[in-house]
C-alpha cells in the first residue's frame, strides 16, 4: 500500500512472543524498493539552512529548533557521539543522516547498504559503501540500525556484535507491536508488506538481542502521528503516496495522542539502546 500495488502477503504471528514474520518472502524484492520513489534511495545535499538547524539541534541551544522533532538526531544526542567517534549506519540507503552529520564535522561516520546501485560519495569522500554487514572488518564506537533491521535476515544483529568496541552502543530503531497493530491490524501502516520481514514486540526483540550478544539498556518510544493518518488512509484503500497528511488542529491532536501512547509504552516505533554482553 505504500506504492499502491495492493498485493497480499501472509504473516505468521508467534503465539509465544507476539512477533510477526513474513511467511513467504518474494524471490525478488526489487519492485518493492524503486529507486525513483523509495525514500531512503533518494539522494540530497544538505542546504545551508539545514546545516545550521542540525547544528543547533545537536547543541545546547537545541530548544530553538526542537519544535521540529528529528528522531535520527535524537539518537545522536542520546549516545553522546563526538565528532571524532566512529559510527556505522547499517542499511542506510543513500545515507541522509550521514550527509547531515558529515557536514557538521562528524568525519568518522560511514554507512553500508548492499542494495544501492553503487557507492555514495560526497565532498568528504565515501559516505556509503555498497557492502554487506558480514563484509565489514572495522570496529566502531556506535552502530545504528535505523528502520533497517526489520528489512534484514534474522541473524543481522548478531553480525554487528563483534564490530562494536568495548563500551560502545548499538541502537536499533524499529516499528514495534503496540496499540496501532491491535487497532488497525492489516491496515497498520508499519506492517509495510513485504519490505518488513519482522515486526517485534518488546519480548521478541529482547530475546533476539540476547541471542545476538547484546543487552537492552534502554527503550525510547518515538512513534508519531503517522501511525494514525496513514493507517486510516489504508483503511479507506488509499495508498500512502496518495494520502494527504493532516494539518492544523488535527495534526496537533494526533501528535498529542502519539505522545500519550509513547508515554504508556504503546507507540508503534521505538529506539532500543544495546550494549554488548
Amino acid at each position: 500500500m505504500m506504492l499502491g500495488i495492493r498485493e497480499s502477503f501472509a504473516y505468521w504471528e508467534c503465539g509465544k512472543c507476539g512477533c510477526l514474520s513474513l511467511a513467504s518472502p518474494p524471490r525478488d524484492f526489487g519492485p518493492y524498493y524503486p529507486s525513483d520513489s523509495y525514500y531512503s534511495m533518494k539522494d540530497r545535499t544538505p542546504s545551508l539552512k539545514r546545516r545550521v538547524r542540525d547544528g543547533l539541534y545537536l547543541s545546547p541551544a537545541s530548544f530553538l529548533v526542537n519544535w521540529r522533532q528529528r528522531t535520527d538526531l535524537d539518537v545522536i544526542r542520546r549516545i553522546g557521539l563526538t565528532r571524532t567517534g566512529s559510527f556505522l549506519d547499517v542499511g542506510c540507503g543513500n545515507g541522509h543522516l550521514l550527509a547531515d552529520l558529515r557536514e557538521l564535522g562528524f568525519r568518522s561516520c560511514i554507512g553500508i547498504d548492499p542494495f544501492i546501485p553503487q557507492a555514495v560519495h560526497d565532498r568528504h569522500g565515501t559516505r556509503v559503501r555498497k557492502q554487506k554487514l558480514s563484509e565489514v572488518r572495522e570496529t566502531f564506537d556506535a552502530i545504528l540500525f535505523r528502520h533497517s533491521l526489520e528489512h534484514m535476515p534474522l541473524n543481522s544483529l548478531a553480525l554487528a556484535a563483534p564490530l562494536l568496541r568495548n563500551g560502545g552502543v548499538c541502537v536499533v530503531c524499529i516499528p514495534v507491536i503496540g496499540w496501532a497493530w491491535r487497532h488497525y491490524r492489516t491496515n497498520w501502516v508499519q506492517l509495510d508488506a513485504p519490505r518488513h520481514l519482522w515486526l517485534h514486540t518488546l519480548t521478541s526483540f529482547g530475546m533476539l538481542a540476547e541471542k545476538s550478544g547484546f543487552k537492552v539498556r534502554d527503550v525510547v518510544y518515538d512513534s508519531s502521528e503517522f501511525q494514525f493518518w496513514a493507517s486510516e488512509a489504508y483503511s479507506r484503500d488509499i495508498a500512502l503516496r496518495d494520502a494527504k497528511p493532516p494539518t492544523g488542529m488535527e495534526l496537533y491532536r494526533l501528535k498529542r495522542r502519539a505522545a500519550q501512547l509513547n508515554a504508556q509504552s504503546l507507540g508503534d516505533s521505538a529506539q532500543f539502546y544495546l550494549s554488548r554482553i
